[in-house]
């Protein structure tokens, strides 16, 4: 099974920021034979608890590209709004790329945009993790995520001093 990753290695907190997914290539079955993948999901770090600890990616939207479908899912979250005022809210949970029929020995990648989270107090750095799920034709899956230690990741970076993030 293809390695899925991020091709940006780090961004700066409080930006909009562009990704990139990779897929190197698509699905290989137990016996080695090569296999097209037929989707991808991009789950955003952004759960309830991710949010309340300050570490969410929001503002999030897909770029279009030449990918046949693109759908986002969305969840209702408690977050702050400018003037702190903590409502209700819907952000996107993940991203699904559908239909791609993706040979094996191509390499598929797509953007997505949001806003990158402020670093806590004392930190020059963290990883931002995005949990990521190729879908191949025989009904299996490929997973990169956190609970397997292997989840798409970026480094988000202090903003450098002297200069306030864009808001």
């Amino acid at each position: 099974m293809a390695h899925s990753s991020i091709v940006e290695q780090t961004i700066v907190e409080g930006e909009r920021a562009y990704l990139t997914i990779q897929v190197p290539h698509g699905c290989k079955n137990d016996a080695g034979d090569k296999k097209m993948t037929n989707g991808i999901i991009i789950k955003m770090p952004n759960s309830q608890e991710e949010i309340d600890a300050g570490w969410a990616f929001t503002s999030v939207a897909p770029v279009q590209s030449y990918v046949k479908e693109q759908r986002t899912k969305t969840v209702s979250v408690q977050m702050a709004n400018r003037d702190g005022v903590v409502e209700a809210t819907d952000i996107v949970s993940e991203i699904a790329l559908l239909h791609l029929h993706l040979p094996y020995s191509w390499v598929l990648k797509a953007q997505f945009r949001g806003r990158v989270p402020m670093l806590p107090e004392g930190e020059m750095e963290k990883e931002l993790n995005f949990d990521i799920v190729q879908y191949c034709p025989d009904g299996t899956t490929a997973e990169w995520t956190m609970a397997n230690g292997k989840a798409a990741h970026v480094t988000v970076v202090k903003a450098p001093e002297g200069e306030a993030a864009h808001h």
